[in-house]
């Protein structure tokens, strides 16, 4: 009993050390943190966004603590300050208690790494910024325009620092570039930038560029070191003729943080094109895509906010930082806004063909894709058929190398039509017509007629398909061929209901007013027509059946295809404009594109069709076509 009572003791205690553990080990999965530190003020663009993506990734998907400080070290160019937050910080936070360290800017970086303790330049550090070096703290104090002699490599800036760094540059160089390539008459190049750190780097970089490439060029710098906002207006209103400006950025001298907002990079960035009438270039992912700006070359916030999160899933897995290569964002691409080159006069043969365009109209191609794809596959097709055909026509001996050379014939003399489509379609389907004629089937097997009569009796079907295809195609350009003749209209409807009944199950009533009427039409496109309508009314019905009627005048007969449906006015043009205007059709779940194609018919035969309003919700579509007394 003893030694029972003992394993009974020892199985115990076991059991709660495993629920001790397990306690313990949930306890650390819930203390995971994360420190991100801006140089910035909350709400500032790019830093802003990621943010939100860290902030996502950890505190949504992780279920760790996220913590944000905004230090404000953009708006006090001070090493003493810098000093201050990195001191603040220590005393606020524990080093031991994170995880991971995020900086966003070039300044938290330098304050980072110049005043944080060592402890703290052991936890995994992500830095992102887009200097392609930095400075020291004191330089940095010195607001002094930089040299070479203060730049210090990225790769020897994080010695000691358990950190790795995402560099997203400004492709400054490729964006002068691409401002002179697209105002070949430049003269005067103005920079507007501010004294953020990234101001005097872009600043240094397009003066040694500008002297060392385009000495001819004359560089008008705007900082706010040296401007007020109300004096840049005033330049920017002032600047000569043909200048070329880029903005990087500005924000007001105000050490008010709310004013500070209202004024940061964007407010001047939203008016500087009107100031200047004329386009003005970017250096990054802001004002670009709603026309503020022309364009820039660059990686866009999506990019780097892909970049970092592997960063980040790296180092979630074990790797530390600092064996982490360094991250360049190099993949940049041109991006144009074609509005604001239009609306500025840049001549569209400058326009960069491997840009990306925000607010380009679709291209014809675009537009008519499917159609396109369509015609191919149909000469596809034929070419295919044409082929099959051949390969059975060699086994008639003789009478093959007749059909042969009738064919080579045929192509000499389609060399002169190669541009029209229609003929393209039709002549090998008469060629084969014509073979089949001039065939002798006196001497043929059994075999041979069979193939021969199933060929004559499937190529009509096929050129009709085709016909329709090409009549159809040309309904934009009201090249219609239309074999006009009178219709009777209630004999008509009867058929297309039978039709209809048959194929679709659609069932609908017809009212006439007693009398017969004929309409000058092309039977077959008349009776397209109101099926079409008929269609379309039973797609988009709420309750009942379709109702059809149809009377007439002296001068026209008129059919209306009514129902009870949810349009709204919109709808009376929206349903008819997709095939002259390309816009988007309404969004019904259902292609309109018969509609448009039934009002090119029926203005061909002199009428016309409408959507129209009658009352208490309902609507028709009204078919009108010339009598014919």
């Amino acid at each position: 009993m003893k030694k029972l009572l003992l394993l009974i003791i020892i199985a115990v205690m076991a059991k709660l050390n495993v629920l001790a553990a397990d306690g313990g080990k949930t306890s650390v999965r819930q203390e995971n943190k994360v420190l991100v530190l801006s140089s910035y003020f909350q709400g500032y663009g790019w830093a802003g966004v990621l943010e939100s993506s860290i902030v996502s990734h950890f505190s949504v998907d992780r279920k760790w603590n996220v913590e944000v400080d905004y230090l404000d070290l953009v708006a006090n160019r001070d090493s003493s300050f810098m000093h201050h937050e990195a001191e603040r910080l220590m005393a606020e936070h524990d080093a031991n208690k994170k995880n991971i360290v995020v900086l966003l800017g070039e300044e938290a970086w330098i304050m980072y790494r110049t005043y944080m303790s060592k402890e703290w330049k052991n936890v995994p550090c992500v830095a992102i910024f887009s200097g392609t070096y930095t400075i020291s703290a004191s330089n940095y104090s010195s607001c002094r325009e930089i040299t070479d002699d203060m730049k210090i490599s990225l790769a020897d800036s994080r010695k000691g620092i358990n950190a790795t760094l995402i560099n997203d540059p400004f492709f400054v160089e490729p964006t002068i570039e691409l401002a002179l390539s697209l105002k070949p008459q430049t003269r005067h190049l103005a920079l507007v930038s501010d004294t953020w750190q990234i101001g005097f780097m872009v600043r240094e970089k397009i003066k040694r560029i500008v002297s060392e490439k385009y000495p001819s060029l004359d560089l008008i710098d705007l900082n706010n070191r040296d401007l007020t906002t109300a004096q840049l207006k005033t330049r920017l209103a002032t600047l000569p003729k043909h200048t070329a400006v880029i903005f990087d950025s500005w924000f007001s001298q105000s050490k008010n943080s709310a004013n500070r907002a209202l004024y940061p990079d964007n407010a001047m960035r939203y008016i500087a094109s009107s100031l200047t009438n004329d386009v003005v270039f970017g250096l990054f992912d802001v004002g670009i895509r709603d026309g503020v700006l022309a364009g820039g070359i660059y990686a866009t916030s999506e990019e780097l906010q892909s970049t970092l999160i592997n960063v980040l899933m790296k180092i979630e897995n074990g790797v530390q930082p600092k064996d982490m290569p360094l991250v360049k964002l190099d993949n940049a691409n041109t991006y144009l806004n074609y509005q604001t080159l239009k609306k500025y006069g840049i001549p569209e043969n400058l326009y960069p063909k491997n840009a990306i365009y925000y607010g380009k109209p679709i291209s014809f191609f675009e537009r008519n894709e499917k159609y396109i794809l369509g015609g191919v596959c149909a000469l596809i097709a034929i070419v295919i058929l044409i082929s099959v055909v051949a390969f059975f026509e060699r086994k008639l001996k003789r009478q093959a190398k007749m059909l042969l050379l009738v064919s080579r014939e045929n192509e000499k003399g389609k060399s002169n039509f190669i541009t029209n489509m229609g003929q393209l379609m039709r002549s090998p389907l008469h060629a084969i017509q014509m073979s089949i004629d001039m065939l002798d089937t006196s001497n043929m097997n059994d075999n041979n007629k069979e193939l021969l009569s199933f060929i004559n009796q499937n190529k009509s079907m096929l050129l009709n398909i085709f016909n329709d295809i090409i009549d159809l195609g040309k309904a934009g350009e009201n090249d219609l061929n239309l074999s006009l003749t009178d219709v009777d209209v209630e004999p008509a409807i009867m058929n297309i209901r039978e039709a209809l009944g048959n194929v679709s199950g659609i069932q609908f009533t017809i009212d006439g007013d007693g009398n017969t009427h004929f309409v000058k039409a092309d039977p077959k496109r008349f009776s397209q027509v109101v099926s079409y309508a008929i269609v379309n009314a039973d797609y988009y019905k709420m309750k009942g059946k379709v109702d059809v009627k149809f009377w007439g005048n002296q001068d026209e007969v008129v059919v209306q295809v009514g129902c009870i449906a949810n349009f709204t006015e919109k709808d009376t043009e929206d349903l008819f404009d997709v095939f002259n205007n390309r816009t988007n059709p309404a969004k019904s779940g259902r292609s309109n594109l018969e509609l448009p194609l039934c009002r090119k018919l029926m203005q061909a035969m002199g009428g016309n069709i409408t959507l129209e309003r009658l009352a208490d919700n309902q609507w028709a579509f009204v078919i009108k076509a010339i009598q014919n007394i």
